[in-house]
């Protein structure tokens, strides 16, 4: 169990520039989600609105892993599914290969899904229980209109084959594999139409360590064949360690601080990214012991009412006048990667 830990929280030897080019591939730019809140008595009445999203900026590269990391609640989910247009942005801008994805209608849309695809985090949820794997898989070559009968099954198998099952497996149904399994099924999915991009919204947070390792594996090896670029959206801190280039933090709607892989695991400078890596697990009993663990007090604010300037001030130690009186912009404040904080460590 040990070598499986180590798997997982210790970082992929992969240098973090050696797939970025100049261009990328998705470049996400002040994205804002809000979900309006209305009246019972007065249908229609807006009395105010639940700022899921507020200013996200992110970019993945070709080739790339950026690590979208936060708390349950904090929007991550909310980002992927705007992205995606599955929700409506409420303001922002999403350039997919340097066109404007929330743009985008009718046939011109259909194509850029092709090229980006998710990855759910349930395994079992996102998969329809009455289909076979092989109708699951050959499913996006029927919505689109691609390949005859007999190629889909050759490609079923072939994608079968790169997750690490068989085509024996094409016949079964979802409910007849393990999590990992299913999980696989659903990357095999995702993968179908060439994707230049998937984003993985949680894909290991309902699987057991030792899954995780593979499932982890497998999307690194794809990876490395496919040269497809990632947007993993995780909470825990440990496996984006492991698969992430460039990593960016989330607190209830807005990015906190971001950087590379190095600039937030060995030099994070804001609180709340300390507090989070205060919370990963140390492999070492000794380092462990010795530690200081960073423990949040109070609750995290509610999303329709958040807190005035900075938005994490309430749970946090460093807090002064001024945060409560001026949005800070997530800007290098000396620590060589931007970071939205007044008093940075």
């Amino acid at each position: 169990m040990t070598e499986l830990v180590d798997a997982v929280t210790a970082p992929s030897p992969r240098s973090e520039t050696d797939a970025r080019s100049d261009e990328p591939l998705l470049d996400v730019e002040g994205l804002v989600k809000e979900f309006p809140i209305t009246g019972s008595l007065v249908p229609g009445r807006r009395l105010g609105a639940v700022q899921a999203v507020s200013g996200v900026d992110l970019k993945v590269y070709h080739g790339e892993t950026h690590g979208l990391v936060g708390e349950s609640g904090c929007g991550k989910s909310t980002v992927a599914r705007t992205i995606l247009l599955l929700e409506k942005p409420t303001g922002g801008f999403a350039r997919f290969e340097g066109r404007d994805l929330f743009s985008m209608r009718g046939s011109e849309l259909r194509r850029a899904r092709r090229d980006i695809q998710i990855v759910f985090q349930d395994p079992f949820a996102s998969l329809n229980p009455r289909m076979t794997v092989e109708s699951i898989i050959e499913e996006p070559f029927v919505i689109h209109g691609l390949l005859t009968s007999s190629e889909r099954q050759a490609r079923v198998s072939e994608l079968l084959d790169l997750v690490g099952l068989s085509a024996e497996h094409a016949n079964r149904y979802p409910h007849q594999f393990s999590g990992g399994q299913r999980q696989r099924v659903g990357i095999a999915r995702a993968l179908a139409l060439e994707p230049k991009l998937i984003i993985a919204d949680e894909p290991v947070s309902a699987l057991d360590v030792s899954i995780q390792a593979q499932v982890i594996g497998l999307l690194e090896d794809v990876q490395e064949k496919l040269g497809i670029g990632y947007l993993f959206i995780a909470h825990d801190l440990a496996v984006v360690r492991h698969i992430s280039d460039s990593v960016s933090v989330m607190y209830l709607g807005r990015i906190v601080e971001t950087g590379s892989r190095d600039d937030i695991f060995e030099h994070a400078s804001h609180p709340y990214t300390k507090a989070l890596l205060s919370a990963v697990p140390e492999p070492d009993p000794q380092l462990e012991r010795e530690r200081e663990r960073i423990v949040l007090t109070g609750d995290v604010p509610s999303p329709a009412d958040p807190p005035s300037g900075c938005r994490f001030r309430t749970r946090c130690w460093k807090a002064q006048d001024l945060c409560a009186e001026d949005v800070p912009d997530l800007v290098d404040r000396g620590a060589g990667h931007p970071v939205a904080c007044h008093f940075p460590e």
